[in-house]
């Protein structure tokens, strides 16, 4: 009933680990492993690993075509009615993705999300996001507000998402104009779905339980990198640009969305990142959040 979906390149190292911890959930009965054209062993590894266990169907892009795209080609490819991403370099918590599966089964949740955890040298730590609440609910928030004030509070790999009407949408020329209104490689593709489906009024509901755990690398998609080069920042800017559209926010929304995206912007000038392809996004966000200010509450920023 339930599908992960795992994009992978030159992971062959970490990615027994996620396959192990997803194979030991019940419901699971898929597992699309997308190998976006890796150069190390993953693929002699699979095939190993798909001949062993049913569950496993692998598939190797012939050119790499980035994590977003991969990750849609594997919804393509999913028979059930419910999927979830797992990155190659994280894992499942077993029994929490249980305990989700059967929340979302129980409440007939659109999408269904818990907590992580954090890895770290020390060990298995908890990971603490304002955006988190204390308690588990069903539809008790604005989540496209939320979102937008808190950031990626939903963690990818710990959010199931119901695939009748994903598919609909959800594909390549989606996601092709997505980077094409871009201007280029868009990485916060999970980011961008969640808002898209909170935008949708899509059921959603919390379960306040950790479910997965986040291994976190300086040169991964939401590793130091991504902060420090100001990507984040743009991206962030792109999306509110584009969800804020027809959209009723109050003046304290505002300021604390704009908060959260100019303390982007200024951890990126404390690096001096030199490349600024994609700042114009900030920019149009600056001028949005004014017209916004000025339009409804006459003031400025």
């Amino acid at each position: 009933m339930l599908t992960v979906i795992i994009p992978s390149y030159n992971d062959a190292n970490n990615i027994p680990l996620a396959i192990a911890s997803a194979s030991k959930i019940k419901h699971v009965t898929e597992i699309i492993v997308i190998d976006d054209c890796s150069k190390d062993n993953t693929e002699k590894l699979l095939r190993k690993l798909e001949f062993n266990n049913p569950k496993i169907s692998y598939f190797k892009n012939q050119i790499n075509i980035g994590s977003g795209l991969s990750f849609i080609k594997g919804i393509q490819k999913s028979l059930n009615p419910y999927i979830i991403l797992l990155n190659s370099d994280d894992f499942f918590i077993p029994n929490g993705i249980e305990n989700l599966f059967n929340y979302v089964l129980k409440n007939n949740l659109d999408v269904g999300y818990g907590k992580m955890a954090i890895k770290k040298e020390t060990g298995i730590h908890k990971y603490s996001h304002p955006g988190y609440k204390n308690y588990s609910y069903i539809n008790q928030r604005n989540e496209l507000k939320d979102l937008l004030i808190f950031d990626m509070y939903m963690p990818s790999f710990g959010t199931i998402i119901k695939t009748e009407g994903l598919k609909e949408f959800y594909n390549v020329k989606y996601y092709k104009k997505l980077m094409h209104d871009y201007g280029g490689e868009f990485k916060a593709h999970d980011y961008d779905l969640f808002i898209n489906l909170a935008k949708k009024r899509k059921k959603f509901g919390f379960l306040n339980e950790v479910v997965c755990i986040w291994c976190p690398k300086k040169e991964s998609q939401s590793g130091e990198n991504y902060f420090n080069s100001g990507e984040s920042c743009y991206e962030s800017s792109f999306l509110f640009n584009k969800y804020s559209k027809n959209e009723s926010f109050s003046k304290d929304t505002i300021n604390l969305i704009y908060k959260r995206i100019r303390g982007k912007y200024n951890n990126k000038e404390k690096y001096q990142i030199k490349s600024d392809k994609f700042s114009f996004h900030y920019k149009n966000f600056l001028n949005k959040i004014n017209l916004l200010l000025n339009h409804n509450f006459q003031k400025k920023i």
